[in-house]
């Protein structure tokens, strides 16, 4: 059985396409029977159907990268509008902080916009979720941005930041073990960056004022990064928390919780000049005003002869 297939001219985009199958026997002569007209029509037909399917893709790629980039644009805006909100007057707050939320919503509109062009199988989903997150984060809508982070993780379950992402506004929203667990696995699928992650979640609940909470993972923090003034800083800070008095004679003596000044005295020694050590060195100036009996110097070790 011999298959005979017709070659398009050089210049036309059509595909080679097979005309007929022929039996050949020797000593016979091979009959094939092609009817052109209706080969031609099929194919043709199946051509125009790849070509109708290629440019709806393409249309649709279009117009996917069309409102992400337009997304990308109002997001850009709202950060700066909420750098603004952030020294803007007391009676001029509301009105900058609807502004962020207005532009948070508009960066919504492009961002799901582009997902419904895109579809549910397209691979760049993961990243349209994780910018419609950035969107929200941005405007403080913590449960809009987790469940937007979320999606971004199922879509594609490998990328450290997004856990670190929801790690963020979950801790930000109070839900602390669930943000452990996002900041663990950030933790684990980078381990390179797992102080990193430990620093973030001791960060966010710092500016939640869960000082508290923020002990533990900024310990595990400089236990994995021991030269990071930031964080020795924020463990100092946050240590205070567990400051107690005690009565001694007619005199209350403060007790300090382990660890707190050696914190402070570690993120002045890590950055003499900058605005960690300087916010440390202040901390030990109060710390000794209010009679914690501590030496305000540095501990320097001495070089060895």
């Amino acid at each position: 059985m011999v298959t005979i297939t017709a070659f398009p001219p050089p210049n036309d985009k059509q595909p080679p396409y097979d005309m007929a199958k022929v039996r050949v026997s020797v000593g016979e002569d091979a009959k094939a029977d092609a009817n052109f007209k209706e080969i031609m029509a099929k194919q043709g037909a199946a051509v125009q159907e790849q070509v109708k399917k290629n440019e709806e893709a393409k249309s649709k790629f279009e117009g996917m990268k069309a409102h992400f980039n337009a997304g990308n644009t109002l997001l850009d805006q709202e950060k700066a509008a909420k750098a603004d909100l952030q020294k803007a007057p007391a009676d001029q707050r509301d009105a900058a902080k609807q502004k962020v939320n207005d532009l948070a919503d508009q960066a919504a509109k492009e961002y799901k916009a582009a997902q419904e062009s895109a579809g549910e199988k397209d691979p760049n989903v993961h990243l349209l979720w994780a910018k419609l997150g950035e969107a929200y984060d941005t405007a403080g809508r913590n449960d809009e941005a987790a469940q937007a982070y979320q999606q971004a993780i199922t879509a594609k379950p490998d990328v450290p930041g997004y856990y670190n992402n929801l790690g963020n506004v979950l801790a930000r929203a109070g839900k602390i073990e669930e943000a452990k667990a996002a900041y663990s696995k950030s933790a684990e699928l980078d381990p390179a960056n797992a102080a990193t992650a430990w620093r973030n979640f001791g960060i966010s609940l710092y500016n939640a004022n869960r000082l508290a909470d923020a002990i533990a993972p900024l310990q595990k923090s400089t236990e994995l990064d021991p030269k990071n003034a930031q964080a020795w800083y924020l463990l100092g800070a946050s240590l205070l928390m567990k400051m107690t008095t005690k009565k001694v004679g007619d005199k209350e003596e403060v007790q300090l919780a382990p660890g707190t000044v050696e914190a402070y005295q570690k993120a002045e020694e890590l950055d003499p000049n900058g605005p960690w050590g300087a916010q440390a060195k202040q901390g030990l100036t109060d710390l000794k005003a209010l009679g914690a009996g501590i030496d305000t110097k540095v501990n320097v070790r001495k070089k060895k002869s």
